[in-house]
Order: structure tokens, then C-alpha cells, then sequence
């Protein structure tokens, strides 16, 4: 008899095929809704003017301007000086704060610029007001109002005060010394000692 080879007990190993790769699973979007951002508001005017170089420039000559224009014709006949002093100081104090708060820093250059356009607008508005001189008596006033009269004073008229204004230099201590109290006003604050002037 022929001997026997003896089997293992142990099964064999089964083969496993070669790994396919399978294919990329597809994406699945969602698509979720979201609420629309809110789009950020667009800047003010003040804000405008801040961010540009010349902003406190503009803003100041306008405020200058305009205020001694319309201060202008409360120049009255009698009590010139104080009433001078007092429109004067409103439009230092006016254009001082317009320059402070359109100005990032608080430096030389705001300060010059404060200055001239403060000693600008108190010439415009004491030789506009001197020269034309017309709405000095609230009396006279009311009953040019009421009558209907043209004549209220004697003064060349405020078209013809302007232009003398304009046309004459802004060289007058009042003028200087608003245009001081304007520089002072725009530059007041604490100096760091770390601060570097732009």
C-alpha cells in the first residue's frame, strides 16, 4: 500500500483579485439660503471730509464763509466793538471746532489752517457788516416790514459791502486774534510724548 501524504489541516488561502479602483464619488451640494449680508452703509459728508486730505480745509472755509455772511447783518449801528467782539469770538470758536473736528491729528499744519481761515472769515464779516450797516435797528427793522419801506439804513448795500470785503486785506489785530483763538481751539490737547506729526 502506498503511503499517504498526509493534507494539512489548514485551508488554503483564498486569492483576492486586485484592488479597481472605484470611481470619485460625486459631490453632493446643498444648497442652503443665507441670509443676504447687510451692505455697510455708505459714509456721511463729515466722514468724507475727515478721510481727505483737504477735508478740514473745505469744511472750514465753509463754515468761515458762510457764518461771517450770515453774521454779518447783525453788525449794528451803535455798540460796534462789542458787537464785534462777540461775532467775531462765535466765528473763531465756529471755524476753530469745524478744523478740530474734520482733522485727524492735531498738528502745526490744522492749526495754520484754523488760523488763516478764522482771520479770512472775521475780516468778511466785520467789513461786510461795518460797510453795509443795515439791519442795526430791529425797530427799523419791523416797521420797513410792516410799511414796506426799502431804505433801513444808511449803508451801501450788503452786495457792495461784500465786494469791499473781498477786495480789501484781512491784515487786523481783531482778525489775528480770532485767527489765534481759532489756532488754539483746533491744536488744544494733550501732546504725547511718543506722538510723530504726518
Amino acid at each position: 500500500m502506498a503511503a499517504r501524504t498526509p493534507r494539512s489541516s489548514a485551508a488554503p488561502e483564498p486569492v483576492q483579485p486586485p484592488e479597481v479602483e472605484a470611481p470619485a464619488a460625486e459631490a453632493i451640494v446643498l444648497v442652503v439660503p443665507v441670509s443676504p449680508t447687510p451692505a455697510s452703509p455708505a459714509p456721511s459728508v463729515l466722514e468724507r471730509l475727515r478721510r481727505n486730505r483737504m477735508g478740514a480745509v473745505l469744511g472750514g472755509l465753509v463754515v468761515a464763509i458762510a457764518l461771517a455772511l450770515l453774521l454779518s447783518v447783525l453788525v449794528p449801528d451803535s455798540n460796534l466793538l462789542l458787537a464785534l467782539t462777540l461775532l467775531g469770538l462765535a466765528e473763531a470758536f465756529a471755524v476753530g471746532f469745524t478744523v478740530r473736528y474734520l482733522s485727524g491729528c492735531r498738528g502745526l499744519r490744522h492749526q495754520v489752517t484754523a488760523f488763516a481761515l478764522a482771520t479770512i472769515g472775521v475780516h468778511v464779516l466785520a467789513t461786510t457788516g461795518m460797510v453795509n450797516q443795515k439791519l442795526g435797528d430791529l425797530s427799523g427793522l419791523l416797521s420797513s416790514v410792516l410799511t414796506g419801506s426799502k431804505g433801513i439804513g444808511g449803508g451801501l448795500g450788503w452786495d457792495d459791502a461784500v465786494m469791499s470785503a473781498l477786495a480789501t486785506p484781512a491784515i487786523s489785530t481783531g482778525a489775528i486774534l480770532c485767527g489765534l483763538v481759532a489756532a488754539i481751539i483746533a491744536g488744544w490737547g494733550i501732546r504725547e510724548s511718543d506722538y510723530v506729526h504726518k
